[in-house]
Formats: structure tokens, sequence, C-alpha cells
């Protein structure tokens, strides 16, 4: 199979390029990435005056704590790449790739419609965040071809996500006071409103099975032991949150690992971690549905979701539809839409259809509740099919990769990429600067699943696949 790049110039491993060395930059390197992935969701600030507390800031201390960590990352990284022949080799094979190229003009084009931002600071907010993300991604991929460095990042995110939700499920139990979650359930752990919480929380379940197949591939069994009950765990949490448009990504997610499972097993007959996995997916689907039966406020919140499923029609005069009519209505008017960063700021002049819903002296809707229509609103047809583009060709490089791989991770990334592109559907996901950064490290993932260990590796350069994937 052809690979999709064919400016692509794979590096193959050879005798002394597999080690990059124990000196002090790479101990700071690995330990700089492992913060980078741990701590931003668990970075909050609280205020409180005259022994009560008053307020907590969510949303601004994680986009501190991620351009913060990031850019030390980058530094490091940057700083050591030059003494290191194998990596440097591997990013300039990485620039040369029209999936980067691709990435560098879509930069550029949100740049352009900043020129049409009523705010123009608000266009520097997202501008300065997708900076960040692009020198990520040359980095993150550079560096996932590497067994040790991509255990140690999902080790990094799945571990801060194992206090969130055991954070969340305590709530249930005793509230937390310096935790003061908005309007709604009362357990979003450190991310402050159900929504975020629970899009947060899906988008790296999956990373979870991959690192916890990783380690069943590596017989490993204590990592299993673990990752497998907090995968359970997380299933039941999110269904507390009451996030209608996680239950529906989650659920269809869980679905297509399933087949994808049962056709391994068929075109391989490959046992172990895949075989394993299976029940696990099965067992988690239950304990959603089980939770949302069993738990009065989440079925409630299931139930004013099937009406949508009953009569499709009536979404599109829902607040998300009237978001998305509206969002249409700006890039009719606005070729170049009305700036990156700016949906909020222009609402007000484009309410064309259903002007007073969720818009009146006491409520303002400020985000599209669907990162598509934001995009669209935003940035006008020329963004939203470029951003488009980008996402179509990670999905087809991460379908390859899970097609043809016989390790699993490149499958279990492929279905957490799939859950994103599901969640941006109805939410605002990419809106907020923690899911942004996520999202985008999955898409980083992705791409460096095909370009190192899946099809797109040229016949006669192919690498084998990670030690301990189970080749």
């Amino acid at each position: 199979m052809p690979p999709i790049d064919s400016n692509y110039r794979h590096i193959p491993e050879t005798p002394g390029r597999t080690e990059h060395g124990t000196g002090l930059n790479e101990v700071l390197l690995r330990a700089s990435l492992f913060v980078l992935f741990f701590l931003p969701p668990l970075v909050i600030i609280p205020g409180r005056f005259n022994g009560q507390w008053l307020f907590v800031n969510y949303r601004e201390p994680k986009l501190v704590a991620v351009q913060v960590l990031a850019w030390l990352f980058l530094t490091i990284f940057w700083w050591g790449i030059w003494k290191d022949h194998a990596r440097l080799e591997h990013i300039e094979g990485i620039f040369k790739d029209g999936f980067t190229l691709l990435f560098g003009i879509f930069l550029g084009y949100l740049c352009l419609t900043a020129i049409k931002a009523q705010v123009m600071s608000a266009s520097l907010y997202e501008l300065a965040q997708y900076f960040t993300l692009m020198n990520l991604y040359l980095a993150l991929v550079t560096l996932w071809h590497e067994e040790k460095l991509l255990k140690l990042s999902l080790l990094g995110i799945t571990a801060s996500f194992v206090l969130v939700t055991a954070i969340g499920l305590y709530q249930l139990v005793r509230p937390i006071p310096f935790l003061i979650p908005l309007p709604g359930p009362p357990n979003p752990s450190t991310i402050g409103y159900k929504n975020p919480a629970a899009l947060a929380v899906a988008g790296q379940a999956f990373l979870l099975l991959a690192l916890t197949a990783m380690a069943l591939d590596g017989r490993r069994s204590w990592l299993p032991a673990l990752g497998i009950p907090i995968f359970l765990a997380e299933s039941a949490y999110i269904a507390t949150l009451q996030s209608r448009t996680t239950y529906f990504a989650f659920s269809v997610s869980m679905i297509f690992m399933v087949a994808m499972i049962i056709y391994h097993l068929y075109r391989t007959g490959r046992r172990g971690a895949v075989r394993t996995m299976l029940p696990v997916i099965i067992l988690s689907f239950i304990i959603l549905g089980a939770t949302i039966w069993r738990y009065p406020p989440a079925h409630q919140r299931f139930d004013k979701m099937t009406v949508y499923f009953k009569s499709p029609s009536r979404l599109l005069s829902s607040d998300r539809g009237t978001y998305l009519r509206n969002s249409l209505y700006m890039a009719r008017k606005n070729l170049l839409g009305v700036g990156i960063g700016n949906w909020g700021f222009a609402y007000p002049l484009y309410r064309h259809f259903q002007p007073k819903l969720f818009f009146t002296q006491d409520v303002q809707v400020r985000r599209a509740h669907g990162d598509y229509a934001q995009m669209l609103g935003e940035t006008g047809w020329p963004g939203l099919l470029l951003f488009l583009f980008l996402l179509g060709w990670t999905f087809l490089r991460g379908l390859r990769a899970a097609l043809a791989a016989s390790s699993p991770w490149p499958t279990f990334t492929f279905a957490q990429y799939l859950t994103f592109l599901l969640l941006m559907l109805f939410d605002y996901c990419i809106e907020m600067p923690y899911h942004k950064f996520a999202f985008f490290a999955v898409v980083a993932m992705v791409n460096a699943s095909f370009l190192f260990h899946g099809p797109g590796l040229r016949a006669s350069t192919k690498t084998p696949h990670l030690k301990g994937l189970g080749e």
C-alpha cells in the first residue's frame, strides 16, 4: 500500500540510533513531557474572602499551565535535538510531510481572519494557542516514535484523570468547599462544569485503554490491574455528569472499538490484549447505561436527548440548531468569517434566527455549542473547509493505521480521535484552551501512529512496530 505522503522520508532505525542517552537534557525532556500532560487538568485558582470561598477560576489557569509547560518542554526539546542526529532527521521528515504544510496554511489563514475581528485581543488569544499547538505537533510526533516517550505521555494524562475522576466521584458524597461547581451536577471535579468535565474525561478514556493494552502485551500485570477498573470508574463518572453529547460520542466510540476488536480477531486470530479489551469495553458500556438508568438526574437528561432521535428535525430549532443557523448567517455575510475567537462578540449582530433564544438581559450565549459551527462563523467557508481537510486527512491516516496495525495502540488512539470528532459536533470542545490542547495532542498521536507504525511507510523502509506491542 503506497504512502499518502510521497515526500515523507522515513528514517529507519539503525544500531546506535534507537537510544537517546540518559544525560541531563534527556532527563529534563522526559520530566517536562510528563508534567505537560499531567498538571494542566488539575490547575485551578480559588478565591476566598472573610473565611468564605467566593469563586473558582477553572479555565484560564489551565491555559496558563499549558502555555508555560509547553514552552518549557519545547525549549528543552529544541536545545537537545541539535545533538541528536536521529531525532533531527525525524523532524526533518515531519517538516516535509504534507500534513505539516497544511497545518501551517491553516494557521496562516487564521491570522488572515483576524483582520475581521471586532475584538483583536480575542483573536490573538486564539492565535497564540494555535501557534503553540503547531510547535507541539512537530515535537510530539518526532518523539512519539519512541516507545518510552509515548508511554510516558500516556501515563501523564491518564494519571491526571485518575485524580480528576476520584475527586468527581468523591464530590457525589461530600462537596469540596473550594471546588464550587457552576449550576448543574455537583461533581465536575477540577474542570468546573458538567459539559467540560465530561468532555475532558471522555477525551482521554481510550488513551487509558491504549496504555493498558500496551502493558498487557508487555506482560506487565500491575498496570492492567489498575487501568481496567479505572476505565470502568471513568465510564460511571461520565454518566453522572449528565452531558448528552458525551453520552452519544462515548457510546458510538465504544461500539466502534467493539467492531474493530472483532475485525482484528477475525483478521489475525490474535489473542492477548485485543481479546482482553473486548469484555472490558462491553462491561464499561453496560456500566455507563446502568448508571444513566439508575441515577435519576442522568436519566432525565438522557430522556431529553431521545426526543431528537425520534424527531431529528427538532434539532434545528434547538439551542444548538439556532447557533448553527446563525453561524451560517455569519458566514454568508462575511467571506472570512467574523474573525477567529470573535463568535461571542459578533453573535449579537447576527441573531437572524430565533434572536431571543438564550439572549436576554440575564443570559447571553457566547459560544456556538458546536466547534464546526463556531469555526464556520469565525473563519467562513474557506476556514471551515481547511479545518475539515485537516481533520479528514488525520481521520484517513488513523483509520488506515488502525486497520493495518498489528499492535493495539493505533486502534485505541483512533477511537479517541473519533470521540473528539463526535464531541465537536454538538459541544464547545476546542473552544476551551485545555480541551483544544488535548485534541491536538491526539491529532499528533494519530499522525505519529501512521507515519512511524502504520501503512504510511514505504514497504522497503517500514520500521517494526514498537517493542512489546504484540508483533
